[in-house]
């Protein structure tokens, strides 16, 4: 946020304080509610119930998914951003992708990401920054220094692209 506010961006925070929990359609929404033109919700991740736990600590890598609205504009910002988190973490780029909502064609699957295009933010974008049950994924994001090299790179990922 810090980074962003630097060079003139107006940065609402969802999660303000750890303790805040607000329901995830709730964050989404206030995008549109603020009239944001971009939704960034950040992640770390975690295997699928078809990964046997013994496989967990291999599993590793960055993954963003991005709104079905506007996808032709979302993909490569996706892409850059994803490519851009993979690099500094140095680790697995597993790339970006769109998911639907199940029987509701062209409905977000994620509630974040739906609820923010559905308030009006077209750009939304959920990226899951490594796995918190790899070790060298965790590693990085529980390291301050890391963080603030990943916040620098993304931040100038979005500046760039809002120019």
């Amino acid at each position: 946020a810090s980074r962003l506010e630097a060079a003139g961006f107006t940065v609402l925070l969802t999660r303000p304080n750890l303790e805040d929990d607000p329901e995830l359609s709730e964050r989404g929404a206030l995008a549109g509610k603020n009239n944001a033109v971009l939704f960034l919700s950040l992640h770390s991740n975690a295997p699928g119930s078809s990964t046997p736990p013994d496989r967990y600590p291999l599993v590793r890598g960055v993954m963003t998914f991005y709104s079905l609205t506007a996808r032709e504009e979302n993909a490569p910002f996706a892409a850059e951003l994803n490519n851009t988190a993979a690099e500094i973490m140095q680790t697995d780029n597993r790339g970006i992708m769109i998911r639907e909502y199940p029987g509701v064609p062209e409905d977000d699957y994620y509630g974040v990401i739906r609820a923010a295009a559905k308030s009006g933010c077209r750009q939304a974008f959920l990226i899951e920054h490594g796995f918190h049950t790899n070790i060298d994924d965790a590693t990085f994001m529980t390291d301050d220094a890391c963080l603030e090299k990943l916040a620098d790179a993304e931040a100038a990922v979005i500046i760039k692209h809002f120019g």
